[in-house]
């Protein structure tokens, strides 16, 4: 079962011990998927497999369209605030000054907005195909060795399914998580998952997991492995699942939505001052005749102060300089799937990592000689 498999593919050695001796050892993995050691599984078998067990591969998360990015924007509460201004700045200014001039300052806060909204939405739905191209050219190269009717078969690993004969020879990288059947020793580098430079030694007998895109370093000969982990229910798969975040605001965007309160906190105040300021001065003066002309005015007032008070071009102004960053950072071969992240990683001080292969391809290679 795959509750079964789940035990097996643990990075504790006393689990997977235990979880092997319940099922009497390798003997017993192979009988339960029917796997020959000398010839692997048959073609039926590879398809029941894959029926029972699925494919290796990670499920993708679906392409998301234009209009989700561009509502997406709007989770701004800037952005939120300068369209309720641009709305009462548009009735207000019609009513203040007429239809020639009255709509300028309305129109031009929705334009504001219109650009903002767009220029991060484009950004981040053309970046979301550029990777998704680049992690499918990187996994179409990939290649499996593996052992089927008898016959040694070079595969795509998502090919690859729970039972396989893999066959692994020195450099080669394991296509999914497996049991070693066969008697030698060898090595398995798990820097790729664990960070930790050192290889490993794996045997059918001391310690039996070979991790998926772990690679095997080291091996006098060549290695037979049988497939217990593939796609997410592989370690490596466990780890991406347990890491799906949702994105959080930038510190930017911290700051501006702070920022953006605090004024429409001051303009409120002022403009309830002066609302009451205009009243008592329209009562006092006029004894209150003209009460009716005078609130209308006072309240137009009070509105006006409150959406002069949002800064409609800051938020424009941040957007354009995140995506002329992202342009910059793209010619020198930095792709960046969200705008934000240029302003998010700016202000990392320090990267904390315990290996450099966490941030690099953990390959030394000659640059000068």
């Amino acid at each position: 079962s795959q509750a079964e498999l789940d035990a097996l593919v643990s990075m504790e050695l006393p689990e997977v011990k235990e979880a092997l001796q319940k099922i009497d050892g390798t003997a017993g993995l192979l009988k339960a998927f029917g796997t020959d050691p000398d010839k692997g599984l048959t073609t039926a078998q590879v398809e029941a497999s894959r029926e029972q067990y699925g494919e290796n591969v990670f499920p993708e998360a679906p392409l998301k369209t234009y209009l989700e990015f561009l509502l997406d924007t709007f989770n701004d509460t800037t952005l939120l605030v300068l369209l309720v201004a641009a709305c009462v700045s548009l009735v207000v200014g019609i009513v203040e000054e007429g239809t020639e001039t009255g709509w300028i300052e309305g129109v031009a806060i929705y334009i504001a907005v219109i650009l903002v909204s767009n220029i991060g939405a484009i950004n981040d739905y053309s970046k979301q195909f550029q990777f998704a191209e680049l992690e499918k050219t990187a996994a179409d190269d990939d290649t499996a060795v593996v052992m089927r009717n008898g016959e040694v078969l070079v595969v795509n690993p998502r090919e690859v399914v729970v039972g396989d004969l893999l066959v692994l020879n020195q450099g080669d990288a394991a296509p999914a998580d497996c049991i070693i059947i066969s008697n030698n020793t060898v090595y398995s580098n798990q820097s790729t998952l664990t960070g930790e430079p050192d290889d490993i030694k794996k045997s059918a007998t001391t310690d039996p997991v070979i991790f998926s895109s772990c690679t095997v370093p080291k091996a006098g000969a060549t290695c037979y492995a049988v497939s217990i982990g593939i796609g997410m229910n592989s370690a490596w798969g466990k780890i991406k699942s347990s890491t799906a975040v949702e994105h959080a605001d930038t510190p930017l965007q911290e700051k501006l939505n702070t920022m953006t309160e605090m004024i429409g906190y001051v303009g409120l105040v002022s403009a309830v001052l002066t609302f009451i300021v205009m009243v008592i001065n329209i009562w006092v003066r006029d004894n209150g005749e003209h009460i009716g002309t005078g609130f209308t005015h006072a309240a137009v007032l009070a509105i006006t102060i409150v959406v002069v008070a949002i800064p409609e071009g800051l938020p424009l102004a941040v957007t354009i300089a995140l995506a002329y960053s992202t342009g910059e950072m793209y010619k020198q071969q930095c792709n960046i799937r969200h705008l934000a992240a240029c302003e998010t990683m700016g202000n990392a001080t320090n990267i904390c990592s315990d290996k450099t292969g966490t941030l690099t391809e953990n390959q030394m290679s000659v640059v000068a000689g």
